[in-house]
């Protein structure tokens, strides 16, 4: 078979033979003249490497999980003589899809030293949901046996793979027998009259010359090399002797540089070191002169604390006897209203019952408000003797008391005073004084870590706090 090469106007094209058959997948157009030609010419010269595969798509996936769409991802692996595959690379992967397409290769994430030259590797596509992989395609793959599919992806097979390579798509030959044979008996057609002999026997013979000339040139230079390389293995003692005399001549300089920078630096050091010393020793003499400062107001300080000493014993004596005295003014409350519960369901204070602020109903008003002016002129003694302001003031009248309410602020100057005693139609303000004077056991039995339970016992709760809080023993009172 010879090679011609067809002469147009404005370009040229080369075909190999004028009936050579197109490999599956070659696009056919007009041409200029009465011919045709092809969009994509596939020599046989032509190689594909692993260096050359771009990217990789997968097409109509079957799924036999029960799922619409699976969440997938490819592994590349190398095989060798034994058949066991190396996996040397693993992609992203792609969310619900049955027909992915993967980024590009990144050549970065493969080993240092693959080697990329190879044309037959191993495609294993994964495929699950939830983290859940099973094997859905191994394809092993031999570059070079691919068919061209176009400048775009397509495909109409189930579990179809493409690879896109630098001049477009290529994917396995799924075709019939029967068409695969139609394309293989299709020609590319050419206009005759424009066919010439490409080479001749002179042209042959001249390409032979050349390469001839170039076989010697290279074995020329190659002696060339061998002679110049022998002749520095010659000269590389003296060489490496002048070398390290350079080398030591450069270091002695450094050196001196070095030594006068580190002069000139000690120099500096020295002057602030003499600076530094006598910044010292203006601070030693102002700290001689705050000790001795020092030392005085520590003598002065101790006469402070034997003065404070002495003025603390003279406290906890006067505040014991103090104490001495509040519960002995407290005894004697006791005696002057004494408060007595015969039965233990009645109390009565100076002889006089008073019941509980909400059983007033059918009793007799001039004894409740009598009873009521005892115990507010107690609780506002126990209240002096204490040094506890109440918060809510007592003014003692005897059986014509009252109690202020001076926090709430909805109540105006005249309306503040609540009387202890019952008069007229005037009961509500009556029995909100009564409270207001509970308030002032209760606050008494809080200072005493006391609770008060309930507030409407007013002789049981004030008799309990002069016994467990004040430890008042109750004495018998002459003559009541």
């Amino acid at each position: 078979m010879s090679v011609t090469l067809p002469v147009s106007r404005g370009r040229d094209v080369l075909v190999l033979g004028p009936s050579v058959s197109l490999p599956p997948g070659v696009g056919m157009v007009p041409g200029p003249g009465a011919g045709a030609r092809s969009l994509h010419v596939e020599l046989h010269t032509q190689q594909r490497r692993l260096r050359h595969l771009r990217n990789i798509a997968a097409r109509n996936i079957v799924n036999k999980n029960g799922y619409r769409l699976l969440d997938t991802y490819f592994t590349l692996h190398l095989c060798d003589e034994k058949k066991i595959y190396r996996e040397f690379y693993k992609s992203e992967v792609v969310k619900d899809s049955l027909n992915p397409t993967w980024r590009s290769l990144d050549f970065g994430l493969m080993p240092d030293r693959l080697d990329t030259s190879v044309s037959c590797f191993v495609v294993r596509i994964w495929g699950g949901k939830n983290d859940v992989w099973r094997l859905l395609i191994e394809w092993k793959v031999n570059l070079d046996g691919l068919r061209y599919i176009g400048p775009q992806i397509h495909a109409s097979n189930p579990n179809e793979i493409i690879f896109g390579l630098n001049d477009g798509y290529y994917g396995a030959a799924f075709e019939s027998k029967n068409h695969s044979e139609s394309q293989r008996n299709s020609h590319l057609q050419v206009d005759q009259s424009t066919v010439r002999n490409s080479y001749g026997v002179f042209s042959l013979l001249r390409l032979h010359r050349a390469q001839c000339a170039i076989k010697q040139t290279q074995v020329t230079v190659l002696k060339i090399g061998k002679e110049i390389e022998e002749k520095l293995r010659l000269t590389s003692s003296s060489n490496e002797l002048k070398k390290e005399s350079e080398c030591l001549r450069l270091k002695i300089l450094v050196l001196q540089d070095e030594l006068e920078r580190q002069k000139k630096s000690l120099g500096r050091e020295m002057e602030m070191l003499q600076k530094e010393r006598k910044l010292l020793n203006d601070r030693r003499n102002v700290f001689n002169v705050d000790r001795e400062k020092l030392q005085k107001q520590n003598e002065s300080l101790s006469e402070l604390r034997k003065e404070c000493t002495a003025k603390r014993e003279q406290f906890l004596k006067t505040n014991a006897q103090f104490t001495i005295r509040c519960r002995q003014l407290l005894s004697e409350l006791s005696y002057i209203y004494p408060i007595d519960a015969p039965d233990q369901k009645d109390y009565f204070i100076c002889g006089v019952k008073l019941p509980n602020s909400e059983d007033f109903q059918a009793k007799d008003d001039g004894s409740v408000a009598v009873a009521l002016g005892y115990t507010a002129h107690l609780v506002s003694m126990i209240s002096f003797f204490l040094q506890i302001p109440l918060r809510y003031p007592i003014l003692h009248k005897g059986s014509r008391s009252a109690i202020k309410d001076n926090i709430n602020d909805k109540l105006t100057e005249k309306e503040r005073e609540f009387p202890l005693y019952p008069k007229g139609g005037e009961k509500l303000q009556f029995e909100y004084g009564v409270y207001l004077l509970n308030k002032n056991i209760a606050q008494l039995r809080y200072q005493y870590a006391l609770g008060t339970p309930d507030l409407r016992q007013t002789l049981p709760n004030l008799k309990t706090f002069l016994e467990h809080g004040l430890m008042v023993r109750w004495r018998a009172a002459s003559g009541r």
